[in-house]
């Protein structure tokens, strides 16, 4: 699967180094955390990540993400309009982010 991540230091959050941004292909469906059916296309991702001795770790549920485009399969082309879509959104999602999750 196609993905697109980019990383921005950041020394404000709780537990995290940086936050990652990710665009990507989810084929939706059935989510069991929340109970409903997510619906098959791009998203963009922003979630906190500690990055140390070359390893990426991060804490679940403390991301959040928003579909960029509905789609019925996966493509090139879908996947390079989702990643210039996605700049767009970049600084909403991590405003949100950087909200949920800031040190005190």
């Amino acid at each position: 699967m196609k993905r697109h991540d980019k990383y921005i230091e950041r020394g404000d959050l709780i537990d995290a180094t940086h936050l990652e941004l990710s665009v990507y292909y989810d084929k939706g469906g059935t989510n069991y955390f929340s109970g409903g059916i997510d619906p098959r296309g791009y998203y963009l991702c922003a979630k906190p990540v500690r990055k140390s001795n070359g390893m990426i770790s991060y804490t679940m549920f403390t991301g959040i993400r928003r579909l960029l485009s509905e789609t019925k399969r996966f493509s090139a082309k879908q996947f390079e309009l989702a990643v210039d879509m996605a700049k767009g959104f970049e600084d909403e999602l991590i405003a949100a982010v950087v909200e949920k999750n800031k040190a005190v």
